[in-house]
Parts: C-alpha cells; structure tokens; sequence
C-alpha cells in the first residue's frame, strides 16, 4: 500500500488503522484470527523497543546466554509467521506506533543463523514497508559484503550491534560463534554498505570481562569504522552462574554484585551491577573517538535520527535540543484529539528547550473507550518526550 508520511500523531495513528485493515485483507479473516492470537499483538516494547522474534532458540551455546532458561531450544527455528502476518501482528498491537516505536530483532535467537536470517530478512522488509519502524539487530555472526547490502536494501536506516564480550575468552565462552575480530570486521561490512553499526559489549562479565579486553574490542570497532559502543550487563540465571564457573569467573563476586546469597531461582534474571566496567567502557571510547550510548535504544535512535527524552539516560539527540513550541506539538496534539472526538482539552508544555520536555495534556474524559487507555502511550512513543494527560 502507498506508505502515507508521519509528520504528527494523527498521521501515525491513521497509518495504524489503514495497515492493520489493509494487511486484514490481504491475509483473509481466517489467516487474520489466527495471527491474533500471537503474542507479537500484545507485546508491550522493552527499552530497546518491542521485541521481534524471526526464530526462536539458538546453537551457538554461548556460556552466559539465559534463552535456554526462558525454555526454548539449543536447535533454532524460524518462527511461523509470514513477513505480512508479522507486520499485521504489529499493526493491531495497541503499544506500536508507526514511525515511532523502536523494534529490536533477535532477542531469543541469533537472527542470521542457517534457517533464520531468511526470516530476518522478510520481517525488515515487511517492518520497514508497512510501518516504517525504526529497526535494529544484534548479532554475534559476521555480516559479510552480500548480507550488509541485503540489510540496507530491507532497512536503509537499520540500526546493527556487533556483539562481543572478550578476546581471550570468547572460545571458552562462545564456542559457536565466530572470532571477535571476525564479527567486528563484519560490522566494517555493513557501515561500508550504509548503515550505522556499533560494538556491543554485552554482557560485561566481571572477571572474565577485563580492561585489556574493553581496549582491543574498542581499537578494532574504531578500525572498522563502527561509529559508537553500547555497555550492556549480564542477567544471571541458575544455568548460565554454573557455566560460567567454567570460564573463570567467580560465582561469588557474580551474586555479590548481583545482590544475591544463593544462586538465583529457576526462571529469574537477576542483573548484575557493572558500573566499575561501564565506566571504563566510557572512559577508552571517549580516549578513542567512539560516541559511548547508555543504551542499545540510543544507537537505534541515533541512527534513525530521532531525538529522545523518554529516560533518565537520556536525551539521545541527533541534532539541537528540542523546543516543543517550535515543533508546535500543542497543535498536533489537539490535532489527534479532535479526530478522537475529544473537543475541551488543553495543551501546557513545561521545560521548554530544557533537557528535560514534558506534556501535560488536560481536559481529557477518564471514560472515553479503549483508544484514550493508550493515548499516554501512543502520544509518548511518537513525540519521544513524557506526556501526562489529566
């Protein structure tokens, strides 16, 4: 379908309505029903954004990785759902918004594994084409020349994190995954192709992890032109604390700075507090002319060149700190609650130009349907600033 242009919450949210009917039509009521039922039609987004999943599982039987404790399997397998299916999934998810809401692929699976980057693939372009989503992979494979310009050719502007924890260890650690230098090399691949790509140093392990290991990682992401570098924490769980033990790493420092007495219970994420690691994460990119993110949603952000406000991290912003006056988000505002049948309300914008914007939407009927529920949301995710509405 002709992609109609975002410009303000109305245009996002008639995109919605007129996607999620398209798609409706083009799937059939049978295959629509179906897709319903899938849990990528209520995922609420993580801070990285709403979680994509072209497959589930994975067999490259990394020593920290928590998918097997989540219950899926060490063979992956593509999901079930076409690219359309997926993209009227998102369309009828009351928590996306088009143009706006970050999706973030591969969370449960290495998403260009044999089987799965096939899939990987159809779900950018269905993503990219229906709802413009900004989009974003991590990935501990090598991209090379042929799949770097597949990428830009699905999602010009796609967002890629080369993942990577240690030099010395990493054959200990992540025995199915190709060499460090290898991956980050690829990432060379994909900026040569257009895209912005950074090193993700997740999970920094506290003992094994080391600042030798933090220094080489940087001065190879620097070499290969990967613009930024994401710090990202373990999560602890009762698998992965044994494996780990083999690596090296002490279980008792890794509880302590987890907070923990005992090894965490079957089915927790207990994470692990890296500050000290963090720091010195900053401290080398900074000396090596990398931009240092706070977190895998500012490279996502940056690369679609959004300014955001939403945290306490923040503002990740690509160019001049916002004015909301200037944007003249007062009128898009009222603009979408006169579509919704909302006539009395009122705008009052606070910290103007500051750091820090709010919203304050006022006048707004506590029993107005299913629609105002998510208006707080809706309005948030696509300006990128707090918004209250009283």
């Amino acid at each position: 379908m002709p992609r109609r242009e975002i410009k303000s919450p109305l245009d996002a949210w008639l995109l919605k309505e007129e996607v999620a009917e398209e798609l409706r039509k083009v799937l059939g009521s049978r295959r629509a029903r179906r897709v319903a039922k899938d849990p990528h039609t209520r995922r609420k987004p993580r801070p990285c954004g709403i979680t994509v999943h072209p497959g589930q599982g994975c067999s490259l039987g990394c020593l920290y990785c928590y998918v097997p404790d989540m219950g899926f399997p060490t063979k992956p397998r593509p999901y079930h759902l076409s690219g359309e299916e997926l993209a009227y999934a998102l369309a009828v998810n009351p928590h996306v918004v088009p143009g706006r809401t970050l999706a973030a692929f591969g969370s449960v699976t290495e998403p260009f594994l044999p089987g799965v980057a096939e899939k990987t693939l159809e779900y950018l372009r269905a993503v990219n084409e229906w709802l413009s989503l900004p989009c974003q992979v991590s990935t501990k494979l090598v991209i090379d020349k042929e799949l770097a310009a597949e990428l830009a050719r699905a999602e010009p502007r796609l967002s890629v994190l080369i993942s990577a924890t240690t030099t010395r260890k990493a054959k200990i650690l992540e025995p199915g995954a190709p060499p460090p230098q290898e991956r980050i090399a690829g990432g060379g691949n994909a900026v040569r192709a257009g895209l912005r790509a950074d090193l993700f140093l997740r999970p920094l392990i506290p003992g094994v992890t080391n600042e030798d290991d933090i220094r080489e990682l940087l001065h190879l992401a620097k070499q290969h032109g990967l613009q930024g570098v994401v710090a990202g924490s373990l999560r602890l769980t009762p698998t992965n604390l044994r494996r780990l033990s083999l690596a090296g790493a002490g279980t008792g420092e890794l509880m302590k700075l987890a907070g923990l007495k005992r090894p965490p219970k079957q089915g927790t994420q207990v994470p692990v507090s890296t500050t000290h690691l963090k720091e010195i994460v900053e401290r080398e990119a900074k000396r090596q002319g990398l931009q240092y993110l706070p977190a895998a949603c500012a490279a996502n952000t940056l690369s679609h060149k959004l300014n955001c406000y939403l945290c306490r991290l923040g503002p990740c912003v690509t160019g001049e700190k916002r004015d909301l006056v200037d944007e003249n988000v007062e009128s898009l505002i009222l603009e979408l609650l006169n579509y919704l049948g909302i006539r009395n309300a009122n705008v009052n914008i606070t910290a103007k130009g500051s750091e820090e914007p709010r919203v304050k939407v006022m006048g707004v009927p506590r029993t107005t349907g299913r629609k105002i529920l998510n208006l707080q949301f809706f309005l948030q995710e696509f300006l990128k600033v707090r918004v209250v509405l009283r």
